[in-house]
């Protein structure tokens, strides 16, 4: 079956229509094999499409901004939900995109009308305590978004369609969220790396590296004494999403001279001046010491709706 993506940004509007895509290897494709995804902030109408009674819709809940501290906590990831609907052609629907969060506010919610939802991950709020990811509800999937804690945390991952988004590490780089100790590696997108110091092999932790691993490329960790750590690139093997499965399985931002921005719903890097942004959709941004606009912040949501 030929697969066609239909797309509306932020402003809503019909949507265009896009090349086919890579097909769902995990869900399979679904109904005709057309989706609209709702990418930017905001509401949105869908009207069912003529001869549809049935939708499945994914929503992924914002990322919630970091502190101002570097010596605080990050932002948590967004949560995920997805469900199959029935519906009745020709119905109107309000689709609504959760906001990612600024420094210290939390993740706005996304969802399909009163069908399915997935909350915002909370915020940093210039304090050490535990900060829980956004959460999926009405999905046959529902899952917790990535937490943070104090202090030089980095932010949370979303959480996606292969499990709870992976929490930020802080301090020493050997520390997660308490909430988070028996979820273990937990399948979607990383959570970001929180360092009060230089990087060490031993700290780059696999909960950093998103649903499937991570490759790395230029000079890769160094020590206390080495300078190699301001040109590290850290990428996952889905940085670029090749399907609709495959969002929110990113990795974790990793730098620690500032500006390790989340990939693929990652967490943003955390504990310095310039803390990286959470990587769309829901990662949570990493706290520290900026209130630049820029630094820090979490993503918005996402809403994807096949039929």
């Amino acid at each position: 079956m030929t697969r066609t993506v239909t797309s509306g940004g932020a402003g809503g509007g019909s949507g265009t229509t896009l090349a086919p895509s890579t097909q769902n290897w995990a869900t399979g494709t679904f109904g005709t094999g057309q989706l609209m995804t709702f990418a930017g902030a905001g509401s949105y109408t869908f009207v069912i499409p003529t001869g549809t009674s049935s939708i499945r819709v994914r929503c992924f809940g914002a990322g919630g901004g970091g502190s101002t501290s570097t010596a605080q906590a990050g932002g948590a990831g967004g949560g995920f939900a997805l469900g199959t609907h029935t519906v009745t052609a020709g119905s109107s629907h309000t689709v609504t995109v959760g906001a990612g969060g600024a420094n210290n506010v939390a993740g706005g919610t996304s969802s399909f009308g009163s069908l399915i939802s997935a909350t915002g991950g909370g915020a940093g709020q210039n304090n050490t305590s535990a900060v829980i990811g956004g959460t999926g509800s009405g999905g046959t999937v529902n899952y917790l978004g990535g937490g943070a804690q104090g202090s030089y945390s980095g932010g949370g991952g979303v959480a996606c369609l292969f499990g709870p988004g992976n929490p930020g590490s802080y301090a020493s780089g050997n520390s997660y969220p308490s909430a988070y100790n028996d979820l273990g590696m937990t399948g979607g997108a990383g959570g970001g790396l929180g360092k009060n110091g230089t990087i060490y092999t031993s700290d780059i932790r696999g909960a950093n590296f998103g649903t499937f691993g991570v490759i790395m490329t230029g000079t890769g960790p160094g020590n206390a004494s080495s300078t190699v750590e301001t040109s590290q690139t850290f990428f996952s093997p889905a940085a670029i999403p090749q399907c609709v499965d495959m969002i929110g399985t990113g990795t974790g931002g990793m730098s620690d001279q500032g500006k390790g921005n989340g990939i693929n719903g990652g967490g943003g890097a955390g504990g310095h001046n310039r803390p990286g942004r959470g990587g769309w959709p829901g990662g949570g941004g990493g706290a520290g010491g900026s209130t630049a606009n820029f630094y820090g912040i979490g993503a918005d949501g996402c809403v994807i709706v096949e039929y």
